[in-house]
């Protein structure tokens, strides 16, 4: 039987991903028998996207280039994986669109600390790839079949989704959240104080997020098996918001205002409460920003006199 033609890329990544599908080690011998990598640009050097059955891709579209290489691979494959938060939500690399890109460049290699002298602009600079506005996920420009949520992915994920393709197993996202995995003690939801990873002394049993730290559990898909706070650490929502729940930030900070008593009582001091939740956004949306309701942050401008 013919193999099955599979390529792979990356985009505005860290490679943690293909990091991951290494760390799959024997489970890779099986599938490596029955599927062949025509185009993978970490191990060989192809200077052209070819036809496949199936295209896996990591990372978040950031420049022009990422989106050239994502259409190509989308007109040249018949499946299309999504593989990590970036390619799946975009990522941490969304946290930039709270900047515009001229807020982006300014600050990395103009106004930045470790910027010794001003880089001024050169002629041959214009034919790099340019940042597009926002850093997106796939899904925002072309069709994606499947999923592989993570940060990075887990390899038991990884394995099984690639022999799924290949009709030997069955893949399918949970339903739960990672809450439902935990094996933690939970009683009782009523927050006096939010500590930060580094506050307290964590009790080996309780619940993360009822001795006060930001466990964003309940409003994650589960399917890592708990394992952040199976090791003592909080949640930290990489595999994207529950079934049936787009809105992981919201969902988070709902769960966060009902344990402060917000829910109960319109007297409680939300002055405070905001103080409490120290940033939000990297907390809440550090791996949802480009698909949540909220993408942008507001900004007052003020008339020139």
């Amino acid at each position: 039987m013919s193999k099955v033609k599979v390529m792979e890329t990356w985009l505005g990544a860290c490679a943690g991903c293909e990091i991951s599908v290494l760390d799959t080690h024997e489970a890779l011998l099986p599938i490596l028998d029955k599927i062949e990598f025509v185009y993978i640009p970490v191990l060989m050097d192809v200077k052209h996207v070819p036809k496949a059955t199936v295209a896996i891709v990591s990372g978040c579209v950031r420049n022009s280039d990422n989106l050239h290489e994502l259409l190509e691979m989308r007109k040249n494959a018949d499946i299309l994986v999504a593989l990590g938060s970036c390619a799946c939500f975009g990522g941490t690399p969304g946290m930039a669109n709270l900047y515009t890109p001229e807020q982006l460049l300014e600050e990395v290699y103009v106004t930045t600390k470790s910027t010794k002298n001003e880089i001024q602009r050169h002629p041959y600079m214009d034919g790099l790839p340019t940042l597009l506005p926002d850093a997106k996920p796939l899904s925002d420009y072309v069709k994606v079949d499947a999923m592989i949520p993570g940060c990075g992915p887990r390899p038991a994920m990884i394995a099984q989704a690639i022999l799924s393709l290949l009709g030997a197993a069955e893949y399918k996202l949970s339903t739960k959240s990672v809450c439902d995995e935990c094996g933690r003690e939970k009683s009782e939801r009523n927050l006096k104080k939010i500590l930060r990873p580094f506050e307290g002394t964590i009790d080996e049993k309780k619940c993360l997020f009822e001795q006060g730290y930001l466990c964003s559990g309940s409003a994650t898909r589960a399917g890592c098996g708990a394992m952040c706070p199976s090791a003592g650490v909080a949640c930290r929502g990489c595999f994207g918001p529950c079934e049936n729940s787009p809105e992981q930030g919201s969902a988070m900070i709902s769960a966060v205002s009902s344990c402060f008593g917000l829910d109960d009582d319109p007297n409680t001091d939300l002055d405070k409460f905001v103080a409490e939740v120290y940033d939000p956004i990297g907390n809440f949306y550090k791996y949802t920003l480009p698909t949540s309701f909220l993408t942008k942050k507001a900004v007052e401008k003020t008339a020139k006199k």
